[in-house]
C-alpha cells in the first residue's frame, strides 16, 4: 500500500545571513531557527516543515538526538535550501553594497 504523501509549501528564506549563520553554527535546528530563516510563521506549519526533514532523515538513516529539533543539513536539503547559492548571492551583493 503506498504511503500518503505530505505536501507542505515551503517558504522562501526570509533572512539570507540567519540561514547561512544557522546552516554552520548548528547541528539540529529547532522552531526559533526556522523563524530565523523563513520569517514569523505559525506552529503548525514549522511542525510540518519539521516533518518533512524527520521523515528524510528517517529515509537516509541519519540520528536523531532531540525529538524538538532536525538535522540541519537534512532540513536544508529537503527544503531547497542551497547553502552555496546563499553564500554566491551574499558575496554579490556585498559587492554590490547592498544588503546592509
Amino acid at each position: 500500500m503506498p504511503t500518503k504523501q505530505m505536501r507542505v509549501r515551503v517558504p522562501q528564506v526570509a533572512d539570507i545571513k540567519a540561514a547561512i549563520r544557522i546552516y554552520y553554527e548548528r547541528t539540529e535546528i529547532g522552531n526559533a531557527d526556522i523563524k530565523a530563516i523563513f520569517g514569523p510563521m505559525c506552529d503548525g506549519r514549522i511542525a510540518r516543515l519539521k516533518q518533512l526533514a524527520l521523515t528524510a532523515m528517517k529515509e537516509r538513516g541519519v540520528p536523531h538526538y532531540n525529538a524538538r529539533y532536525v538535522n540541519t543539513e537534512t532540513a536544508y536539503d529537503v527544503w531547497g535550501i542551497d547553502i552555496k547559492r546563499l553564500e554566491r548571492g551574499i558575496e554579490k551583493l556585498a559587492k554590490l553594497n547592498i544588503g546592509e
